[in-house]
Parts: C-alpha cells; structure tokens; sequence
C-alpha cells in the first residue's frame, strides 16, 4: 500500500477514534461497511494500557481481528501486546467485555480466513503482497 494510502487511513481512524470517544462507543460502530470495535490492551513494554479502534469480523457472536497492518510485513504492536498478555478489555454493541485472545492457526486459521476475506475483499490483497502469514485472534471470554 502506497505511503499517501497509510497517511489517509490513519487520518480516517483518528477522526473515527473522536468520533467514538466524544459519544461513548455510541458514533462510529461501523466504517467503511465494517464493524469496529475497541479493544484496550497491555502494553508488552510499558505495560500501560493501549487502546485502539479496530475492525472485526463476528464468528457466530465472538469478535475476531485479523492482524494485516494495513499491508506491512510486521505484526501489528496489538498483536505483539495480546501474545505477550491475551486477557484485555474490548467494547462493541455499546458494550465493554473482558476478553482473553486466541490466535487461530491451522485449519481453524483457514475457516476463519475464509469468512474474513468473505466480509472484507480487501484483506486478500494484503495476503498476496506479504511474506508474514496473518494472524487472527479470537476474542473469546475468559
């Protein structure tokens, strides 16, 4: 993905993200057609509280997030903080859960793959231009 593109997402979400936070989580469910939902974890350095906006995809009523970093050949930082600690906080419908992050692999991993890219074309493209496999999390209850 071309530089100008990461530099217009990131201004996307960081409108998202005020929009969102200025009504509690009640603005801004959707973008781009995508559910979003917030997902606070800790930090696998400072150990502080990290909190982040983020699209799901629903397998049958539990949230999973596919880890593409808009195309870059690293795991995303959220990624890195749930491996290093998978129990965090996230809030979608309106709703705050706790959560504890499974990382799919196998063929888990493809049935999950299949109904991401299922719901959003777009992650099939990221696939095809990195040579890191992507991670998918399941944020399950505890």
């Amino acid at each position: 993905m071309a530089e100008s593109n990461r530099r217009f997402m990131r201004l996307q979400w960081r409108a998202h993200k005020l929009a969102w936070n200025l009504s509690g989580g009640r603005l801004g469910r959707r973008l781009q057609g995508m559910p979003v939902l917030e997902l606070v974890s800790v930090g696998r350095k400072s150990g502080r509280d990290r909190q982040i906006l983020i699209w799901y995809v629903d397998d049958n009523g539990v949230p999973m997030l596919i880890g593409t970093n808009a195309g870059r050949d690293v795991d995303p930082a959220w990624v890195q903080n749930l491996r290093a600690q998978p129990n965090a906080r996230a809030r979608w419908n309106g709703r705050w859960h706790d959560i504890v992050a499974v990382e799919a692999e196998g063929t888990e991993h493809e049935r999950l793959w299949a109904l991401a890219t299922a719901a959003h074309p777009g992650y099939a493209r990221y696939r095809e231009s990195l040579t890191r496999p992507i991670p998918i999390l399941r944020l399950e209850s505890p």
